[in-house]
């Protein structure tokens, strides 16, 4: 036997491992009957309501759980779905963009929850690659960061400083996944197409009351033989089937950056991603090559956020600004967060004032902001934010105006106790005087 011949020989063993372990995942994940069953629905039941028991729907579902599931396997027996209890949007504005964002009720979690958990992860997260950080187990944010910033030190020490980085953003990307994309998608995994029908019906399911809700007939009657058609685009923020369906749909692209371009620094969270590469020409190449995926796929990049820069210019990466200096990865807040957070404390103080928030939720917010400026260089950035902290609250729980302050008033012969101590950080304490 030659070379040739055992490369031959190991490839066909590799495809045999990977064909078995996909045989024996689809024999519970790729089969209807087996992933909707009542001890699914208990395990869901069970990590949902986690954390919100203080809700009265999870209260209320919960104390007759069993005859509510029972009548939800009743119905998607039938190869259906529940009723939505509730499609009204929330407008969310971020950053000076609408966002709508459709609340989950509980009930609708659950099933959810059975489809992603039991069948959906089992089927995909073999076929992602190991640097797409989002929504999945032991990995997010911090994640990607760290591959991203490991990513730029091995280049560091191999390029010096001149490198450049490709950083790219999808326009409106939940709102422009096509629903048609999803169903071949979804139909690439699946041999038993009743799982790919209800895991579309959920995803098609926020969109039909809006549409119901359309005073035309002929346009309503039209944009619902869309609907059944797979002729419609948008999934729902909010939702965990989205969450999956959006880590999936750009699958194609990311194989195509690792594996035939043999790009190995490449990041990608969610919508956003980072190429490294020491030639500029390479970069965009791989970028036209890129935009033809994504027209396959139905996806556009956006142009503004989409650009190549040099590593000492400095971009911008889930709110961190990466850029090398002197052959050091240097990370500073992105500035447009901090004046976002120094405009929310302003207003923070007149809501307080009027009595309309607690300093307890500013408290929080601001402590929220403090965890995230630990992951850059921010030293005197946090000192000039606790400034104005310390002069609009008197530095409420955080500086050191603030104990002085809770230490007159218990007494300045009196000692403050630990007890004391730990009793002004409770909510409503009569010794922090909170409201």
């Amino acid at each position: 036997m030659n070379n040739k011949e055992r490369i031959q020989k190991r490839i066909e063993r590799d495809k045999a491992r990977r064909a078995a372990k996909k045989a024996q995942r689809a024999k519970e994940a790729d089969d209807y009957n087996k992933v909707l069953t009542m001890q699914h629905y208990h395990n869901s039941l069970r990590k949902c309501r986690k954390g919100v028991m203080w809700k009265g729907k999870p209260q209320a579902y919960c104390n007759e759980g069993i005859t509510n599931v029972l009548e939800t396997l009743e119905i998607v027996e039938s190869e259906k779905l529940p009723p939505l209890k509730n499609t009204t949007p929330i407008i969310l504005y971020e950053r000076g963009k609408e966002r709508k964002i459709i609340p989950i009720q509980f009930d609708d979690r659950v099933t959810q929850r059975v489809l992603c958990d039991d069948s959906l992860l089992s089927m995909v997260k073999s076929s992602l690659i190991y640097d797409n950080g989002a929504s999945m187990k032991k990995k997010g944010t911090n994640f990607a960061r760290k591959r991203a910033e490991k990513f730029l030190r091995s280049a560091i020490n191999e390029y010096g400083q001149d490198f450049y980085i490709l950083t790219y953003d999808f326009k409106s990307f939940f709102d422009s996944i096509p629903h048609q994309t999803c169903y071949n998608v979804l139909n690439k995994y699946y041999t038993d197409k009743r799982i790919v029908n209800i895991v579309m019906e959920v995803v098609k399911s926020y969109q039909r009351p809006e549409i119901m809700r359309c005073k035309d007939k002929l346009e309503r009657e039209m944009q619902l033989q869309k609907l059944e058609n797979n002729e419609l685009c948008g999934i729902c923020l909010g939702s965990q089937i989205s969450q999956i369906l959006a880590l999936v749909v750009p699958n194609e692209l990311d194989h195509y950056v690792k594996d035939k371009m043999r790009m190995k620094r490449y990041v990608r969270y969610m919508d956003d991603g980072i190429i490294i590469h020491n030639d500029k020409a390479v970069l965009w190449k791989l970028y036209e090559g890129m935009k033809k995926i994504c027209e396959k796929l139905g996806l556009t990049f956006n142009e503004k956020k989409t650009k190549i820069v040099k590593a000492t210019k400095g971009f911008s990466f889930l709110k961190i600004k990466y850029r090398v200096a002197c052959k050091k990865l240097v990370k500073t807040l992105v500035r447009s967060g901090t004046v976002r957070m120094r405009r929310k404390l302003k207003k923070f103080k007149k809501k307080v004032d009027s009595g309309i928030m607690k300093l307890d939720d500013v408290y929080n917010s601001m402590q929220s902001w403090l965890a995230h400026a630990k992951l850059a260089k921010s030293y005197h950035t946090v000192k000039s934010m606790l400034k104005l902290y310390d002069d609009l609250f008197g530095g409420y729980k955080i500086t050191k105006k603030y104990f002085k302050n809770l230490k007159r008033k218990v007494g300045k012969s009196d000692e403050v106790l630990q007890s004391d101590k730990w009793a002004a950080f409770r909510w409503d304490c009569d010794i922090c005087g909170a409201a």
